[in-house]
């Protein structure tokens, strides 16, 4: 069993840069020490993290109650919040505290609020936070001077160095730099940056150094303002916007000097990885960036907001070679005695220890740990039911459609894989759901068998019958609990006809499965779906054993229309089935697919003086009197999901429909289907 404590890195940014490269460091660098899951806002940071392996989860600050469903639900030991602004964070505190972990909160910047009502709230959204941490000493004290610095501790952000891919000297000519001196700024274009001080000391810059070059990478709100600014200063020559750029160490490796000219930081990580490249900075003295360089040694320091002043430093720095190399190298010394990504990450795994000693002991169930195979429709149909359960996680899901495993995945905070052997090796599970098309089934079956899990499968279980009677031995050898997907059996309005057929057992059933095609082209084809009688009719069939026992004799009947909207199509449109009962009761099915609509799904029993109708959503019952409907009450797939849990829990087991039974049902299916194309009665019986 995993032992590892739950950690849940989360950030309600919607554009987490920064912070989401230290939330990765941190995730890469403790993956082995603890089962870790990222939360963020839908977009890049959670498609990394998923990349690089982990757990994923869309967080929506929007969205309270969700939030705290999810770690209701999931019960994470630590919850290490990642706030790039004040104001965020606070919605996820507030969950992860109430459901009783323990709760850290990184501040990536200083202490910036203005607005009372956002002060107020940051100042109670602390109550459900356990410790804070600083990215720098200024952030700190910008805390500190707030009145916001208990349980504080600074952890200076650290970073990996990032090698090139590349030479220097083929990026120069890639981008055609020519041998004069390359200025870069790596960052977002948001008012935080000061793009436009830097560009309002270009020109000074130029007349000092008219062969320079400025690189301005990266993305932001700003982006076309800034554009529109080169353009009218006359600096298009000589300023290159390359947006967003995923080969930063490249960038750096051919620049001569990095320019920060921020109004504030917390503790850039742009300026980190040049100090660990060689990389000499000229940045401003604003709070987060003073602390980090020793002026003339290790870097330069300017005014902030002092164009004059950024230029003349600009100048000064690149006009001695020799001494830009000695300041790159001091620059490198300071960054792996003090920014280290390995220094970071242990100081804030002991933050983490620390905070997981004063955790009280927790109580109530273990989690039941589910795997889905499969996210199409069903497999959503259980989603639903499932996340209402609070002993239950879904921790996996894997699809042979990679964009719809992560989507369901990231709803949950799950792992999302296209490969069952795969996600079975790397997550531990306590059971399974199998939810795929029925020409898919056997080898997640058999996957769940090798594994020892219990599994919930989907009708119909399997295309043929000797898979089907395969696997139910399987199962009976290995004792696994299971349960199939025949939900009309939890129906309460049929528990209401089981109590009136006691003693007055149907003798009269008439099914109809009078419907449309579904559009799913797999449906159309005999040889993926098995056709109506397999794929949709089954639920009646089953219902129809279920309420009156065992099928005797099947005479089934079928005919093909072509139809030019559905190419290929070559199940059955229409098919009638006469069964005989060992009871001695008779039914008829009739089932088409030529419909646009939903004409007619349910089955009809007579008895002594007694008719019934029942449906998925009502009952009627007419004993002379009328004739009375009324609608079914709760929602049965949340029965039976319940009762499947439940069992594999080692509670009551009240599976209405497990493996073996279910595959009675399909050998009624087939035999319909077989009777059809040989025009001979079928007589059927159970396994012997």
């Amino acid at each position: 069993m995993n032992t590892r404590k739950r950690l849940f890195l989360v950030t309600e940014s919607p554009a987490p840069s920064g912070v989401g490269e230290h939330m990765l460091t941190l995730a890469n660098g403790l993956a082995d020490r603890y089962e870790i899951v990222v939360g963020a806002p839908p977009g890049g940071l959670l498609d990394r993290a998923r990349g690089a392996g982990f757990a994923v989860k869309a967080v929506d600050p929007g969205d309270p109650a969700a939030l705290h469903r999810w770690f209701a639900r999931t019960r994470p030991d630590l919850v290490h919040l990642h706030a790039g602004i004040g104001w965020e964070g606070h919605a996820s505190a507030r969950a992860a505290h109430a459901a009783g972990g323990r709760v850290i909160r990184t501040e990536h910047l200083p202490y910036l609020l203005t607005d009372e009502a956002q002060q107020a709230d940051h100042r109670e959204a602390l109550a459900a936070v356990d410790r804070l941490i600083a990215v720098s000493p200024a952030v700190a004290e910008s805390h500190h001077l707030a009145g916001l610095g208990n349980r504080l501790t600074t952890i200076a952000n650290g970073v990996n160095p990032l090698p090139p891919r590349r030479a220097p000297g083929a990026l120069r000519r890639e981008m055609a730099l020519g041998d004069g001196p390359v200025l870069l700024m790596a960052g977002r274009f948001a008012p935080q940056k000061d793009h436009a001080l830097l560009l309002a000391a270009m020109p000074a810059i130029l007349a000092g150094l008219p062969r320079a070059t400025l690189l301005l990478a990266g993305d932001g709100p700003l982006l076309w303002t800034t554009a529109r600014h080169i353009a009218a200063a006359g600096l298009a020559g000589s300023v290159r916007l390359l947006g967003h750029r995923i080969d930063l160490p490249d960038l750096m490796a051919a620049a001569d000097l990095l320019v920060l000219p921020s109004r504030f930081e917390g503790l850039s990580l742009v300026a980190l990885e040049a100090m660990a490249a060689g990389l000499p900075i000229v940045a401003s003295d604003a709070p987060g960036n003073a602390g980090m360089l020793e002026h003339g040694r290790s870097g330069w320091l300017v005014p902030a907001g002092d164009a004059a002043a950024l230029a003349a430093t600009v100048i000064e720095a690149l006009s001695n070679r020799e001494r830009l190399a000695e300041v790159a190298a001091h620059a490198t010394q300071r960054h792996g005695e003090q920014y280290t990504a390995t220094r970071m990450i242990d100081e804030t795994a002991a933050i983490y220890d620390e905070e997981a000693r004063a955790a009280p002991e927790r109580t109530g169930e273990r989690l039941t740990r589910i795997g889905f195979i499969g996210a199409g429709g069903i497999a959503h149909r259980h989603f639903g039911v499932l996340e209402q359960f609070e002993d239950v996680e879904i921790a996996a899901i894997t699809d042979t459609d990679e964009g719809r495993a992560q989507e369901a995945a990231a709803r949950f905070g799950a792992r999302a894989f296209t490969d069952t052997e795969a996600m079975l090796r790397e997550v531990e599970l306590d059971a399974l759901y199998i939810c795929v098309p029925p020409f898919a089934h056997g080898a997640p079956e058999r996957a769940a068998i090798a594994a020892g899990l219990p599994f919930f499968v989907e009708k119909p279980v399997a295309l043929d019958l000797a898979t089907a009677e395969a696997i139910a031995g399987e199962v009976a050898a290995a004792g696994l609990v299971t349960a199939v997907g025949y939900h009309w059996r939890y129906l309460d309005t049929v528990d209401e006809v089981r109590g009136l057929l006691a003693n007055n057992p149907a003798r009269l059933m008439s099914g109809y499965w009078l419907d449309s095609t579904p559009p799913p082209r797999w449906w159309w084809h005999l040889d993926q779906s098995g056709g109506q009688m397999v794929e949709q009719t089954t639920h009646l069939l089953d219902l129809a054993r279920y309420l009156a026992g065992p099928v005797t004799r099947v005479y089934g009947m079928a005919g093909l229309t072509e139809r030019a909207e559905f190419p290929g199509l070559d199940v059955p449109t229409v098919s009638t089935a006469s069964l005989q009962f060992a009871s001695g009761a008779v039914a008829n099915f009739a089932a088409t697919c030529l419909l646009g609509w939903n004409h007619r799904v349910g089955l009809h029993l007579f008895g002594e003086r007694m008719a019934i109708e029942i449906t998925d959503h009502d009952l009627m019952v007419d004993v002379g009197r009328g004739r009375p409907v009324r609608g079914a009450q709760g929602d049965p797939v949340w029965r039976e999901d319940r009762d499947f849990i439940d069992a594999v829990k080692g509670k009551e087991n009240r599976i209405r429909c497990p493996y073996g039974e279910a595959v009675e049902t399909h050998r009624l299916a087939l035999a319909v289907g077989e009777s059809a194309r040989t025009g001979q009665a079928i007589a059927i019986g159970p396994v012997a």
